[in-house]
């Protein structure tokens, strides 16, 4: 029987702030708030989508993520979008890339990494 992801989640000291930042970027909107957690989906999506989960833990980021995620700019252009987040909080992240990539690496408010893709596949 096939599956699909439901929710992706991440950990996070914060996740009202990195919920906002997320929001932000990927307009979308917050769906759901307890206790320690804050799930994002896209405005007008449904139960169907993958959403994203942000959970509070104790502990800070401490070594590089084993998943992130890749924005790809549809409308924009890479460094159009990347100029974009970075007004939101983003800051560019060193992680040992040789300065060929065809991406750019930054981290949200609390450390994560994530891509910004150059434009169309």
């Amino acid at each position: 029987m096939p599956v699909a992801i439901s929710e992706i989640a991440i950990d996070c000291r914060n996740p009202m702030l990195i919920a906002k930042f997320w929001c932000e970027v990927l307009n979308y909107e917050v769906r759901e708030e307890s206790a320690g957690l804050v799930t994002i989906g896209r405005c007008g999506g449904d139960e169907h989508e993958t959403v994203i989960c942000f959970a509070q833990v104790p502990e800070t980021k401490s070594i590089k993520n084993r998943l992130h995620l890749d924005l790809r700019p549809w409308q924009s252009t890479q460094q159009d979008e990347v100029d974009r987040v970075l007004a939101l909080g983003a800051q560019y992240a060193d992680i040992g890339q040789s300065g060929d990539e065809d991406w750019v690496v930054l981290f949200d408010p609390e450390g994560n990494e994530f891509c910004v893709l150059s434009g169309s596949m």
